[in-house]
């Protein structure tokens, strides 16, 4: 009988023990809870190609057996996992919550293989009554629509230190960037955004747009009146920080391609207003400069879509994110003139 409670925070252990036992399948996989140093080894260990351990049932207390609809974010995750892999869940226990029952019940006891037994000691109801109510904040507070297998599993792909090297999952598609295009907008006009200050700094022979909350029509104004005062037909920018944080209503193909940018800075994580747009960003590799860089402040599903290899082979663009525990974003440009 080949069992593993590993709540040891990371799969180093587990990828080392198993190794040394020369197993090639676990009958059993517990998780006592759902604390991220705990589970966050058990979705590298599930998700990862190269080990390619068999896990014959998982026991652990998640969204199904604590309620209909709710999950907390890593719970969703490995839930996500199981289905995708097929992987038995609390099958022992009828797909039912693994707790004790009341006190004039007896504990449950499991046989398992080779005469071991596993008795039940706890959680009883009321932990997990708990256990409902701030896995739910969790969720909301991550922006992740519970239940959902689909958002869980775009989410996992975009935390890369809970990706192994090679995944079960299978990639996921590219944005359907001339699809986006044809989605049909309106522009903003909004007075306050209208009224944004909009600055070119020029320095050296670099030059950096920044744009601020301005609506499509006053930024155009703006730039086609510096292209008639210097006679030039398109503004050549070395970064171009995009209005109203990437947000369709305010970037027009009109404005991308009156000015061309080596990199285009998106800021904003998305989490109220949808914001880098996916419109915004299609609009950007249509019409903006081909070879150019996306500088995405946050790294999450959102921005994380726009580094896939289709979108990066198709459109010659990059996309940069924080490195992680930098806190934030570096943009270095070079000076070319001799001034």
């Amino acid at each position: 009988m080949r069992c593993c409670r590993p709540d040891t925070g990371t799969a180093f252990w587990l990828r080392a023990r198993l190794r040394e036992l020369g197993a090639d399948h676990l009958d059993l996989l517990v998780l006592t809870h759902v604390d991220a140093d705990h589970i966050e080894g058990v979705i590298l260990l599930v998700n990862d190609l190269d080990l390619a351990v068999d896990v014959r049932e998982v026991w652990y207390n998640g969204a199904p057996q604590l309620f209909d609809d709710l999950g907390a974010v890593q719970g969703e995750i490995l839930g996500a996992l199981l289905a995708e892999r097929g992987i038995a869940w609390n099958t022992t226990f009828r797909a039912q919550a693994i707790a004790v029952p009341s006190a004039e019940a007896p504990l449950p006891t499991v046989s398992l293989a080779d005469s071991m037994t596993a008795t039940v000691l706890g959680p009883d109801d009321e932990a997990l009554s708990r256990l409902r109510s701030v896995w739910c904040e969790t969720c909301q507070e991550a922006g992740l629509t519970v239940g959902s297998v689909s958002e869980a599993l775009q989410l996992l792909r975009a935390r890369p230190r809970l990706l192994p090297r090679h995944t079960y999952l299978a990639p996921p598609p590219a944005p359907d960037v001339m699809g986006l295009i044809r989605q049909r907008r309106s522009w903003d006009t909004a007075p306050p955004n209208r009224s944004s200050i909009v600055l070119l700094l020029e320095w050296r022979g670099l030059r950096v747009l920044l744009s601020g909350d301005a609506t499509p029509a006053a930024l155009a104004a703006g730039i086609r009146r510096y292209l008639a005062q210097t006679g030039a037909e398109q503004l050549m920018l070395d970064a171009f920080k995009l209005p109203h944080h990437g947000s369709a209503k305010n970037l027009s193909p009109e404005i991308v391609s009156l000015a061309p940018a080596e990199h285009y800075l998106f800021s904003s994580d998305g989490g109220y207003f949808q914001h880098p747009d996916d419109v915004a960003v299609a609009t950007v590799l249509v019409h903006g400069r081909p070879e150019s860089e996306l500088l995405f402040n946050y790294d999450n599903a959102r921005t994380r879509q726009w580094d896939h290899p289709q979108i990066r082979e198709r459109y010659r663009c990059q996309a940069r994110y924080p490195v992680p525990g930098t806190g934030g974003l570096r943009l270095s440009l070079a000076v070319t003139d001799d001034g």
